[in-house]
């Protein structure tokens, strides 16, 4: 296990190496640099020669590997580089508002599992009956649904229409993390709704549950003490997988319900193309979506022995 984690740890960082180097190309690409933005935003017209000298004192006159290395070489020391609206440092604007997405993402998860888990086995148990049919109704619909269509209805009626929650979740309090997190929740639990009841079925075919059942052992126990334990082992790794997901669609449901974390930052930050900022949200991740997917692929070995050992074999 530890050599599996070493190499895979190896393989990482030219991984995280392309994905800077691809960022920081895309960023190039958009047609702007660091004077000529400050310029727009502050409406100043420089002469060519001011404009030039600044560019060259900035180094953005060196060739494009050199300008790549030395903002990596930045990165590194925990440099992200100035936003060009704010003027200020942007990994602790970035680590300002991080913790704001974070519990956003936290408390979807949690609503994830309380909907998805649940409903997922019923749905297995009453396969092909009327809870059956109407559960997967369900998780079709609301996995069709896009976030800022099911953020806009759950707006209209729980804040504008009933008054129950707050319409900004800015400052609002426990109240105001409720509606944006069930907005990210709705769509990743109609998703891990279908998943829980395969994982629940494919576990009920299985010959011990009819061994358990001719020895006498109540359903309910072999449910709760064998199906459930074998079928959380892969769903485990498919949760930890749809936490990238879950922060990629923050955006969005930030910039609607005002909520103040990196997404919003990020919207805000397309919006007045403050390079600077995009790049580090875009870093952000892509790295966060490699390290979760190694995380996951240790936990899926860590917990699944047929994998574990399936590895360790010549």
């Amino acid at each position: 296990m530890r050599g599996y984690v070493c190499g895979r740890l190896a393989r990482l960082i030219p991984i995280l190496l392309v994905i800077t180097f691809v960022c920081f190309g895309l960023m190039r690409l958009a047609g702007s640099d660091a004077v000529e933005q400050r310029m727009e935003n502050t409406g100043t017209v420089l002469a060519p020669e001011v404009v030039e000298r600044a560019k060259e004192e900035l180094g953005l006159d060196k060739p494009f590997l050199t300008q790549y290395g030395v903002w990596l070489w930045g990165l590194l020391h925990g440099d992200m580089g100035t936003s060009y609206v704010s003027g200020r440092e942007v990994l602790p604007t970035f680590l300002e508002k991080l913790p704001a997405t974070l519990g956003l993402t936290a408390v979807s998860l949690f609503l994830t599992v309380l909907i998805s888990i649940p409903l997922g086995v019923v749905a297995a148990v009453r396969q092909n009956r009327w809870t059956d049919y109407l559960l997967r109704g369900m998780s079709f619909v609301g996995n069709s649904l896009p976030n800022f269509l099911v953020a806009l209805l759950l707006l209209y009626f729980f804040a504008v229409r009933w008054k129950v929650f707050p319409v900004m979740s800015r400052d609002a309090g426990l109240g105001g993390v409720v509606l944006p997190s069930l907005t990210l929740a709705i769509a990743m639990s109609a998703k891990y709704l279908r998943q829980v009841r395969a994982a629940v079925l494919e576990e009920l075919s299985q010959d011990y549950v009819v061994g358990a059942a001719a020895r006498g052992v109540p359903f309910g126990v072999t449910l709760v003490r064998s199906v459930l334990r074998g079928a959380l082992v892969p769903l485990v790794t498919l949760l930890a997988l749809s936490v990238g997901s879950l922060l990629g669609g923050t955006a969005i449901v930030e910039s609607i319900f005002l909520w103040d974390g990196v997404g919003k930052l990020a919207v805000d930050a397309i919006q007045m193309r403050d390079y600077p900022v995009i790049l580090a949200y875009v870093m952000w991740m892509s790295i966060l979506y490699v390290v979760v997917n190694l995380v996951a692929d240790l936990c899926c070995r860590a917990f699944n022995p047929r994998i574990r050992l399936g590895g360790e074999r010549p």
